[in-house]
């Protein structure tokens, strides 16, 4: 690939002492002395789908106790300046980075929820995906906002998604929301909410690597066999997004179901969104890819070794399944197809391999034209949607200041996929948040998606 890289299984390189990465800012340059780290394979790919369109993600976190939003936007500086957390530079060719620390001066958005906060909060997610952080010179890559209505708050934060997972953003709205509560600044109180420079993949030795790299080249050419999506016709990557729920009712009754099965949430969650998208996808038995696929982010952290794990940073993997969906198959019938692959997966830990696609996607992706640029995913690993899954309530059942009512998440569809679906368990029940392009899916259309998708999930707890 020309480079040598962190994610091949191999150790990398260590950083030269008072080496110099130069980052082009307008007509200047900015000098990158002692990199705090360098991305891995996935961040780097991030890295490339924002020189398309923002690619960030938004966490809500709905508490039942009002904020002073002055008192907000001061603790939140005061949290990221002890953090280190603020001003990072990059090196978007080489993947290093550094935090330089310092108070970034956020300013949060105050948010005006009149007659309809849920809809005004929907539509500030909405905005936030769509709104650039420049990274071609030393920025912030967390923005905030707060909606405060009676006795309740809803605060958000948007984020730059390469800097971080969902797992580690989580820790840091929370520490914020505990700093908004006191009377004086007091020291961070989690001491993961520092900038660290490990962020390898794990890869559990070069043969085991080298043994998910033929399968992740298999997997590779077999997915150039799925039906493509509907070709991006325009460079506009705008997002656009919508909230829908499960009730606690509904929830207990699809877990129960679950169990019942002998199957997983996500593995009901693909199901459900193959059958959904089956009705929008007739023309595909009249060709040669009459299979559908879609694909799940899977957070890496438990095959991290024990002191690394809570380290702040982004240690993802992904997967794809793929069904061809036919006649009249049942949920549970494409459930158990789909539990057959994912076990499969999990067993071989073939999501590991997801740095060597990266890596090869990113090879290629960085070396053709705009144009081509905007299709180069839907021909190449067409997937029609993906879902990303996070159990909210072991980080959220120890904020002492205020009770947590309610957790939203919302996920870019950047250039690889044109519908993310953001899953959040918390409070017992279920928050689905889906972002689109609405370029490539109208939104009539992944509107009937989301319908048939949660309708399916009610008919298998018996709540339709």
């Amino acid at each position: 690939m020309g480079e040598f890289d962190q994610d091949s299984g191999f150790p990398p390189p260590p950083f030269a002492a008072g080496r110099i990465n130069q980052l082009e800012n307008g007509n200047s340059l900015v000098s990158m002395s002692s990199p705090t780290g360098r991305y891995n394979q996935f961040q780097r790919t991030m890295l490339q789908w924002s020189s398309l369109h923002p690619y960030n993600a938004v966490h809500v976190v709905h508490i039942g106790r009002a904020i002073d939003p002055g008192h907000f936007g001061n603790r939140l500086n005061h949290v990221l300046t002890l953090s280190g957390l603020g001003n990072l530079s990059i090196d978007s060719k080489g993947g290093f980075f550094r935090f330089h620390g310092g108070n970034p001066e956020c300013i949060p958005q105050i948010i005006d929820g009149g007659n309809d906060p849920i809809g005004a909060l929907h539509h500030e997610m909405e905005r936030q995906l769509n709104e650039v952080f420049h990274f071609d010179r030393p920025f912030t890559p967390f923005r905030f906002f707060l909606l405060s209505t009676g006795d309740e708050s809803f605060v958000g934060i948007s984020y730059f998604h390469a800097v971080a997972d969902a797992e580690s953003i989580t820790r840091l709205l929370l520490e914020i929301v505990r700093a908004s509560f006191d009377e004086v600044p007091q020291p961070i109180r989690d001491e993961t909410l520092r900038p660290s420079g490990e962020g390898r993949l794990p890869t559990e030795g070069p043969l085991a690597a080298v043994r998910r790299s033929w399968s992740a080249l298999a997997r590779i050419r077999g997915m150039r066999s799925s039906f493509r999506p509907p070709r991006c016709k325009i460079t506009d990557f705008r997002n656009e997004f919508s909230g829908l729920s499960l009730n606690r009712e509904e929830t207990a009754a699809l877990l129960a179901t679950a169990r019942e099965w002998g199957l997983t949430i996500n593995d009901l969650c693909l199901a459900a969104l193959l059958l959904a998208l089956a009705p929008v996808t007739p023309d595909r038995f009249l060709k040669r890819r009459p299979r559908l696929s879609v694909g799940c982010v899977v957070n890496l952290r438990n095959d991290l070794a024990p002191k690394t794990r809570n380290y702040f940073g982004l240690f993802l993997g992904s997967f794809a399944v793929s069904h061809k969906v036919e006649g009249e198959i049942s949920l549970r019938e494409l459930a158990d197809s789909v539990r057959a692959q994912t076990l499969a997966i999990k067993k071989r830990k073939l999501y590991l391999a997801a740095p060597l696609e990266f890596m090869i996607s990113r090879f290629i992706f960085g070396r053709i034209s705009r144009e081509k640029q905007c299709n180069f995913y839907r021909k190449s690993y067409p997937l029609w949607g993906s879902i990303t899954n996070m159990k909210m309530d072991g980080l959220c059942n120890n904020l002492e200041v205020a009770p947590i009512r309610d957790y939203y998440r919302a996920v870019s569809a950047g250039p690889a996929m044109p519908l993310v679906i953001a899953v959040t368990g918390v409070e017992g029940h279920l928050n689905f948040g889906a972002s689109y392009r609405p370029t490539t899916l109208p939104a009539t259309e992944v509107e009937g998606i989301m319908d048939r998708f949660i309708g399916q999930l009610k008919s298998a707890g018996g709540k339709a």
